[in-house]
């Protein structure tokens, strides 16, 4: 029998430092679903500052190859720490420029939101901040189940290795729900075939 063909998504967290607790959480789906999405983290620590006239110049390499990414995807992954009650500034800055990119990569994209912090609360209010945002570039923000990992130091090693079975659990059942959810609506997926780029 054959097996299935792999969802392609982009993952995409304020800072891919190997001690970042959320770039842990994508390193985790990434190497402990591989059979099931092949998921690229990309770096955007690099994007420059956006600003109006910028878009007058030629875009650097970092943006045109994220937009590019984004266009063959099948989905975003967003794991996001949260800054007081709201979205990282180099994360928000990267989302900025993609909503101007002339391909429109974010237009009806699916997205699944995950985030975690060391506090109780596991980055309720950044998700909540992350969906307006979304909103405004219709993209397709998967709305149930959500998944905020408080007191993530706990739940994760300082290798990255996540040492809470429930943990694993729930973001086990977030990214299946997350293929279920884009094969039930068809979101971006042409029937999984080779070429899903936005036309």
């Amino acid at each position: 029998m054959a097996s299935p063909q792999k969802f392609r998504l982009l993952g995409l967290t304020n800072s891919c430092r190997a001690s970042s607790y959320n770039q842990m959480v994508l390193t985790h789906i990434k190497t402990h679903f591989e059979d099931l999405v092949d998921l690229h983290l990309f770096d955007i620590s690099k994007i420059p500052f956006y600003e109006d006239r910028a878009e007058a110049f030629p875009f650097s390499n970092e943006i045109s190859d994220l937009a590019a990414l984004m266009g063959q995807s099948h989905g975003l992954i967003v794991a996001s720490p949260e800054y007081n009650h709201s979205v990282p500034a180099r994360l928000k800055n990267t989302i900025d420029w993609m909503s101007r990119m002339p391909n429109k990569p974010l237009l009806r994209r699916p997205v699944m939101l995950i985030s975690a912090s060391t506090g109780q609360l596991g980055g309720v209010r950044v998700q909540y901040e992350l969906r307006r945002v979304f909103d405004a570039t219709d993209s397709r923000v998967m709305i149930k189940p959500e998944v905020f990992i408080g007191k993530v130091h706990e739940k994760f090693s300082l290798a990255g290795v996540c040492t809470d079975q429930e943990t694993g659990a729930l973001i086990k059942n977030q990214l299946q729900s997350f293929f279920d959810w884009m094969k039930s609506y068809s979101l971006n997926l042409n029937c999984l075939e080779e070429d899903v780029t936005h036309q």
